[in-house]
């Protein structure tokens, strides 16, 4: 749909006599639904563009869906949706959805009208997912209103209306307020000029063609391996074990995204399925259900239904079983990442798992990653393994060494389906917007920010108290201390500032099991470890250390203290410190969030102007020059 100025948007009028719970009227014309509002709903309204012998079709969908929309206000922002035929959606952010009437099309996957809550995660670092019209699939059309109507919405408004959608807000609470603390990701979740007039309480935000939009539109090469993989997942008698490899920004995630909506609908339709999907999350660069740097093998609920990207934000998960790598890429200590993904397969085999598990690869793909992948294939023993190629990648894939056939405790010998398709980087076109280091810092702050499964308060955590906990052999709290390989010989007089200011692991220790720990500076270092022997509880960021008494004070996820007062008291605590970036706009705020006292010395940051010649020296990875490059 082309609208080429405001002046094409709905009229608002001021209603001072209507309450909070219901704002919306009736058209007396009785083909759409009234905007009596004063205040805007902030959806995304889109509708196809078609050949130029149907443009007076395109000009009547476009002056319906403008005006097919009621608008309720309450703390919900709800508005109520109607489309007709060839007209769809594009709405960011966070929200819920209810389909009142008819149906949808997300994802190339059908959802019918039902009393079902839809939450949706829709990023604009990411392609958005169109929400396409649809008719109700079944023999009789049915309409399901909320049975608590504070809408004052009737049935007579709905008659013209093939499909009815209800849209409001999500339930999670100052998610969007994340941009307060971190700039960078302050349009992450809505767009920067709002197409409708700014609302402070919606969660959800209009998209319009001057967004410069990406929408996510499927490849046709996709679609068949797609419903292949589908008819597998749905007819196998056994497990079914999908693998996706591919270089970076290649639609890894986003393909197994896909596959997952399918596969749990599919669940959801089949009343008597007993099915489980598991997910193998091994990206921990970019992970879908990890926390940041780690990853973990989680099984994935069909309901509630969950659709998008939610960054691991979202509940329709359980992780069984994870552990903290402690970078986002394994290039660090590859040995250590094959070892956490032995221990993660091996525990997918203890439970003979029936159903079907997909398995998440990070984009490395050269060199040593070439050795993990193959040694991650003859581990987890796929039986259907994709390609997405390109030009550059098609000769690295062509290394992969791939057993004729696999064995199973389920399965007996039985060959791995080997698919190539063309990659495709869905997301190309916001790459510029959204760098990965910023989208790994947004989740960083997302879990030290996260009151409860679903509020956030981005203050900066220097307004709050940070936890005291001792440390050292003999105390009760912290009794061990792991630093990467290569500083294990670090100077003691270097620990603390090692320490403060850094996000570290936080994992408990079997307690049949002695520590082997040396002391340095009142430091218990840990000298060798088995990572068999600790679990992986939560993340915590180090605010400072008080050497004299022995104390570190330790910020830790909101949401995870009450999981690390449920552990034994007699547990031992040890810390793991590895590259995980810092969070520094927590550490250090602007001036807007927090009040600096000039009496007050920060171990961790300095104001003071460099020397003339003091410079920070980073190492370049990409040494090439342009200069050093033939020109033919």
């Amino acid at each position: 749909m082309v609208i080429n100025s405001k002046e094409d948007l709905p009229q608002y009028t001021k209603d001072s006599d209507s309450d909070s719970d219901s704002d919306s009227s009736s058209n007396s014309n009785g083909g759409s639904l009234s905007i009596p509002s004063s205040k805007s709903a902030t959806v995304a309204l889109n509708s196809e563009e078609y050949e130029d012998d149907e443009d007076n079709d395109v000009n009547e969908l476009e002056a319906e869906l403008i005006n097919n929309i009621s608008y309720a206000r309450d703390e919900d922002e709800t508005i109520f949706v109607g489309l007709k035929e060839r007209q769809k959606l594009h709405l960011c952010g966070v929200f819920r959805l209810q389909i009142v009437k008819g149906g949808i099309v997300y994802n190339n996957v059908h959802y019918n009208a039902s009393r079902e809550i839809l939450t949706f995660w829709h990023p604009l670092s990411q392609s958005i997912p169109t929400i396409d019209f649809s008719h109700f699939a079944g023999w009789q059309d049915k309409v399901f209103m909320p049975k608590n109507n504070r809408f004052n919405i009737k049935y007579d408004e709905f008659k013209s209306f093939p499909c009815v959608l209800r849209v409001f807000n999500s339930k999670h609470t100052g998610l969007l307020e994340a941009g307060h603390l971190y700039h960078d990701v302050n349009y992450l979740w809505k767009p920067k000029e709002p197409y409708f007039p700014a609302n402070e309480r919606a969660t959800y935000h209009l998209l319009h063609e001057s967004d410069q939009i990406q929408p996510l539109s499927l490849p046709e090469c996709w679609s068949a391996p797609l419903e292949q993989l589908y008819l597998s997942h749905k007819n196998a008698a056994y497990d079914t074990r999908v693998m996706v490899i591919g270089g970076k920004n290649s639609g890894k995630s986003t393909f197994l995204r896909l596959l997952l909506e399918k596969f749990t609908q599919d669940i959801r339709d089949c009343a008597t399925s007993q099915e489980e999907l598991l997910y193998l999350d091994l990206d921990p660069g970019q992970p879908e259900y990890s926390l940041p740097d780690s990853v973990s093998l989680n099984k994935v609920f069909s309901s509630p239904i969950v659709l998008g990207q939610h960054f691991c934000q979202d509940s329709n998960f359980q992780t069984l079983l994870q552990f903290y790598v402690g970078s986002s890429s394994p290039q660090d200590e590859p040995s250590s990442y094959l070892n956490y993904t032995d221990k993660l397969i091996d525990y997918l085999e203890e439970q003979a798992f029936f159903g079907t598990s997909l398995l998440n690869l990070p984009g490395w793909i050269k060199g040593f990653g070439m050795h993990i992948l193959n040694h991650i294939i003859r581990k987890y023993k796929p039986t259907h393994l994709l390609f997405l190629e390109t030009a550059n990648s098609k000769r690295h894939l062509d290394e992969l060494t791939i057993p004729q056939s696999f064995c199973t405790s389920l399965r007996d010998a039985y060959v791995p389906e080997v698919v190539r398709i063309p990659a495709h980087n869905l997301s190309r076109a916001l790459s510029s917007r959204f760098h990965a280091s910023q989208l790994r810092t947004f989740r960083i702050l997302a879990l030290f920010h996260k009151v409860t499964q679903c509020d956030y308060d981005f203050a900066p955590l220097l307004k709050s108290a940070p936890l005291q906990i001792s440390y050292g052999e003999s105390k009760d709290g912290i009794q061990g201390i792991q630093f990467p390989v290569e500083f294990q010989n670090l100077n003691p007089e270097d620990i603390r500032s090692a320490l403060e200011g850094t996000v570290v692991g936080i994992h408990i220790h079997s307690i049949e099991h002695p520590l082997d720990v040396k002391n340095l500076d009142t430091f218990p270092i840990l000298q060798s470890y088995t990572p068999s022997l600790k679990k992986f509880i939560t993340l915590g960021l180090i605010h400072s250390v008080n050497t004299s008494q022995q104390i570190m004070n330790i910020y830790v996820p909101p949401c995870h203290i009450q999981i690390l007062a449920e552990q034994p008291r007699d547990v031992k605590w040890i810390i793991v410190r590895h590259k995980t970036e810092t969070p520094f706009c927590d550490l250090l705020p602007s001036s807007r969030t927090i009040t600096w006292d000039a009496s007050i010395e920060i171990p961790f940051a300095t104001f003071e102007r460099r020397k003339k010649l003091e410079h920070v020296w980073k190492v370049r990875k990409n040494v090439m020059r342009r200069g050093q490059f033939i020109k033919r």
